[in-house]
């Protein structure tokens, strides 16, 4: 059954939940048929490319869903206006909807859509097309064309779930998306915070009796210091999900012992190829199995390598050299395999560092300092060193007054812990370490 087919199942029950109120499947069927009268009422003489603006919410929905059934492009863009100029320039997008809860604007913006051979490519088979923006943190963000329909058509075997979900992820991010759309799939309640602050987020699952938590180990780790699990009453949540970086094994202690009847899964995917089903061997494990029996996996000197059935069709507007002629795509995730078929994401193979010849990821380091009281939370990198290559650096945000005591706190474990090389030759206390996604940001400086 498609998506669309099911909020008329649903269709008196809760779909959205924000500072707009509660939205029912029926309500939110009727805002798509909207939308659809709208768009065509534009009267375009083909598919084009439209950018809806905004979060998660009834119109945004609703539109995504529009230009899909339509045939249409659809470029989800959030979080950093600036950054909305280029991005329209990238894809050529004709038309831009603006929307905030139920409210939405239509806004002209170029005549001609776009030849490229990918669009040109969902034209012809007349799919629907999603294009995301990777985060830009290794260079200027990718534009990553996707076959909007065959995703969509990912969801239909989803059985029936009525436990509320938080949508915490962003709506330009495909974990947003599949957090969206899964739920709607599913006939579930989503919750939307009005933002992402964890006292915001924890007060959200406390009223509407969250069940699952989407999340990324950064934001969880910001939710345990920020004492906002003491505040709030949390015990409606039975899932606790987590992706997009590594998890550290001292954070994931620390959120056991927070969250002691919650089930923890470790989640993957990549904008690329798209959210893959995975399993945790136990629920304090940091090991993944992958449970897609339409994906492929290999290892290939210690980098994840993926074959996957929701794999974009390519870059707009970069190279398509991480993809192979026969269809693998390299992830540049680096990974440890365990053992009955599972692997540990370590980080990424642009993260390691190489001191003197003895290289390190920075989720090790990261680990070990993390579980030092008066550390809020920590980015670990590397820099440039005359004599041995690189050396190792941690940035640190304090959560006490005292940051000589604390970086002496930082040293001493470090060398009890770890290795010569590993331990940071220098550390610097900064006011956040992570970005608008929800993780740390490896390429900022002090």
């Amino acid at each position: 059954m498609s998506l669309l087919s099911r909020f008329t199942a649903y269709s008196a029950k809760p779909a959205l939940v924000g500072g707009w109120g509660v939205v029912t499947y029926g309500e939110l069927a009727a805002l798509v048929d909207e939308a659809t009268r709208a768009l065509a009422g534009l009267r375009l003489p083909g598919p084009a490319a439209v950018a809806v603006v905004g979060g998660h919410g009834p119109a945004t929905t609703a539109w995504l869903l529009a230009l899909e059934a339509a045939g249409h492009f659809a470029v989800p863009l959030a979080g950093n206006s600036a950054e909305h100029p280029a991005r329209l320039a990238q894809v050529n997008a004709q038309w831009v909807v603006t929307a905030d809860g139920f409210a939405w604007s239509l806004l002209p913006r170029i005549d001609e859509a776009s030849t490229h051979p990918l669009f040109e490519s969902l034209r012809a088979r007349r799919a629907g097309g999603l294009v995301l923006f990777s985060s830009g943190t290794s260079g200027a963000p990718k534009a990553m064309v996707q076959d909007f329909s065959a995703l969509l058509a990912t969801y239909e075997e989803r059985r029936p779930n009525e436990l509320p979900v938080i949508a915490l992820l962003g709506f330009d991010h495909i974990g947003g998306l599949n957090t969206l759309f899964g739920g709607l799939t599913s006939g579930a309640p989503i919750v939307v915070p009005a933002s992402n602050a964890p006292e915001v987020v924890a007060e959200a699952i406390s009223r509407h009796h969250v069940a699952i938590l989407p999340s990324s180990p950064t934001f969880l780790n910001l939710l345990l210091v920020s004492g906002a699990v003491a505040i709030h009453d949390l015990s409606s949540l039975r899932v606790i999900s987590y992706g997009t970086e590594p998890m550290p094994e001292s954070l994931l202690a620390r959120l056991k012992a927070a969250f002691p009847r919650v089930r923890f899964i470790q989640t993957f995917g990549t904008s690329e190829t798209g959210i893959v089903r995975t399993s945790s061997p136990e629920s304090d494990s940091t090991y993944l199995r992958f449970e897609d029996p339409k994906l492929e996996w290999k290892v290939v000197d210690d980098e994840l390598w993926l074959r996957s059935h929701t794999q974009i069709a390519g870059y707009l507007n970069a190279s398509n050299e991480r993809f192979t002629e026969d269809g693998w795509f390299r992830t540049g995730d680096k990974v440890e395999q365990g053992p009955n078929g599972t692997i540990r994401v370590l980080g990424r193979m642009g993260e390691m560092i190489n001191v003197g010849g003895e290289k390190l990821m920075p989720a090790e380091v990261e680990s070990v300092i993390l579980g030092i009281p008066g550390v809020a939370d920590c980015r670990v990198r590397g820099e440039p060193h005359p004599l041995t290559g690189q050396t190792v650096v941690v940035d640190v945000v304090a959560s006490v007054s005292d940051q000589e005591a604390l970086r002496a706190a930082i040293r001493s474990a470090c060398r009890e812990r770890l290795a010569r090389h590993k331990i940071p030759t220098r550390v610097n206390f900064v006011s956040s370490v992570s970005g608008e996604r929800m993780k740390k940001t490896r390429e900022a400086r002090s």
